[in-house]
């Protein structure tokens, strides 16, 4: 070996340990906010791409990329793009930041391994107590949470290992609320999986027949004795992969504490219209407490109470169908009002509404999409919106109930995400605004489907809000996954600040956008009218000026629209001094919508 070939392998090698010991860190930030932008594609001339981990970091240790002056593009879906180039010389440092067009920012992947590689390569401290692996988990899909014994309780329907194929009887974990020992949500969370005795995420419910076991619907009630009960819808599918959407089982399944897995609870019929799917939220109407669900806008509940959660005939749909019918496309047996207008409300064993329900009584003439309390609509176009899944809740900032959803044939397949807000939470849906896309032409798209807003990681009363979806190649159209991101859930905040009103605030009756004492004078003066539905001091959308009108305004006074954020309560007018004494003889909470 002659000296020269000698001294340019030890070169190498000394290049190649000073790489492994001090890598180039490029990181990527949010112009708006400067914090690390995860998910970013960093694609080198002639080098293959690169992605940003959960803090925007890239630690280039790759000795044909290290020393060398190298032109790169750099794209995400929901920022604009950048073009340049980088000097990745060992051991230094590049930061770039990108304007953002999507208005949720994107601020951490929640599963899988690898979270925060990157950093940890490059040195730099990681928020999580496992950044690079946890449980053996390398994928997972559908995320369902509920408040539990005072934790917050995770579960994935399929998950897939790092080493070993995977679970498909779902997967759980547990965390600690903010505030109580959990991190800030926006940093990350830690997960603590129930694990087998290999370490990975174990069946959270391991049935001996044979076929994959999804959860949905998770939620909770006291029993008889007053003690915190976990359920949730389960469905067991057909095993064979060219049935895989086939329900072979369904029934509400019972976490056992003892053992930490769920178990058959109730067992439901297959056709059962009326059970419950999707996300769940509890809600008191006319002192009666409701527990909930939807897969894209509420339309089943069912009494809060364990017996009626056990019996199936107390559940309840909400549908334009008349009790005990099923739908029918070519004969629909909707309910009519005494005037001929379809009676939309709680009824019993009968199909609920939902997306398809509506498009198919639209397509077939049957109603106009304006007579559905579901007709979700772009806000500044005006477009209709086919809402795939979704789920809502209460937010206190704006004074309403907010929902977060995926479109269905969007920009992207099912990764165009929407936000809007209703009075209720049957309604009216109407006004959406667009808040994150994963739309980049035909080939170059992704999925974001099933997302779950987290109202537990509120802050600022309200005002952001965090949620989360599955982040996937599936049905996209795109046949190069992102490494490491593929098929796991992606956690998203929103700062509603941004998003202008979508529905009018009521109790603000006279349209001045505050709920004050000059809106209980129009109420005075209007009182025992009939009026459109929402219109004039009609608040509660019955059609009629009359005391839950008055509650309304209860409800809301001093609220302003600016992001129904509470305004200073001005000293007592003569109307709000009367207010006050007419609040006593009237009942608290009415709704439009009573149940059947």
């Amino acid at each position: 070996m002659t000296a020269l070939r000698a001294a340019l392998i030890l070169h190498s090698c000394v290049l190649a340990v000073e790489a492994a010991a001090s890598p180039f860190q490029f990181q990527v930030v949010d112009s708006a906010t400067g914090r690390g932008v995860p998910l970013v594609q960093l694609a080198p001339a002639g080098g293959s791409s690169l992605y940003t981990d959960s803090s925007g970091i890239i630690a280039i240790d790759d000795p044909s990329l290290l020393n060398h002056t190298l032109s790169a593009s750099v794209t995400s879906y929901g920022y604009a793009n950048w073009t340049g180039t980088i000097n990745p010389l060992a051991g230094g440092t590049q930061q770039i930041s990108l304007q953002r067009f999507n208005k949720a920012e994107r601020l951490y992947r929640v599963t899988g391994p690898l979270i925060y590689g990157d950093s940890v390569k490059a040195g730099v401290p990681a928020p999580i107590a496992n950044p690079l692996h946890n449980a053996n988990v390398k994928g997972q899909d559908s995320v369902q949470t509920a408040i539990y014994k005072g934790q917050i309780y995770w579960f994935w329907g399929d998950t897939l290992y790092e080493q070993g194929f995977g679970n498909f009887r779902t997967s759980g974990a547990r965390s600690a609320l903010p505030g109580q020992g959990g991190l800030d949500p926006s940093l990350g969370v830690n997960l603590n999986y129930f694990v087998d005795s290999t370490g990975s995420a174990k069946q959270m419910m391991p049935l001996t027949d044979p076929g994959p076991v999804w959860l949905d619907g998770v939620f909770t009630v006291n029993d008889d004795a007053g003690n915190q009960r976990l359920l949730a819808h389960y469905s067991r599918m057909n095993s064979d992969p060219a049935h895989v959407f086939e329900v072979l089982e369904q029934g509400l399944a019972l976490f056992n504490d003892t053992s930490q897995t769920f178990q058959r609870f109730v067992t439901y019929p297959l056709d059962a219209p009326v059970v419950p799917r999707g996300h769940a939220f509890n809600e008191t109407v006319d002192g009666q407490n409701y527990i909930y669900f939807g897969e894209n806008y509420p339309d089943v509940r069912v009494k809060a109470t364990l017996s009626d959660v056990m019996d199936l005939s107390k559940w309840q749909a909400f549908s334009p169908l008349a009790s005990n019918t099923r739908f029918n496309s070519s004969n629909p047996p909707l309910e009519k009002d005494a005037s001929g207008n379809i009676a939309f409300g709680w009824k019993s064993n009968t199909d609920p509404l939902n997306s398809d329900m509506v498009n198919d009584l639209v397509q077939h003439g049957e109603m106009n999409r304006s007579d559905s309390p579901f007709q979700l609509k772009d806000h500044e176009t005006g477009r209709d919106i086919t809402l795939h899944r979704g789920s809502v809740q209460w937010n206190e900032y704006r004074h309403n109930w907010t929902l977060v959803g995926t479109e269905a044939f969007g920009d992207s397949f099912l990764g165009e995400v929407w936000f809007s807000e209703a009075p209720t939470p049957e309604g009216p849906w109407t006004d959406a605004v667009k808040i994150a896309t994963h739309d980049r032409g035909t080939t170059g798209d992704y999925t974001f489907y099933n997302p779950l807003a987290h109202p537990f990681f509120d802050q600022d009363g309200g005002r952001f809000m965090y949620f989360e979806g599955t982040y996937s190649s599936s049905f996209s159209g795109n046949n190069t996954p992102t490494p490491v991101y593929d098929y796991n859930q992606m956690m998203y905040r929103l700062d509603l600040a941004t998003i202008p009103p979508l529905t009018p605030l009521r109790g603000d009756y006279n349209g001045d956008h505050t709920v004050d004492g000059q809106d209980l004078l129009i109420w005075q003066q209007t009182l025992g009218t009939s009026v459109p539905k929402y219109s004039g001091a009609d608040g509660n959308g019955d059609g009629v000026i009359d005391a839950g009108d008055l509650e309304v305004w209860q409800l809301r006074f001093g609220v302003s629209q600016a992001g129904a954020a509470t305004a200073a309560i001005p000293e007592p007018s003569s109307a709000a001094l009367l207010a006050l004494t007419l609040m006593a003889v009237f009942n608290r909470r009415r709704r439009y919508f009573k149940s059947k």
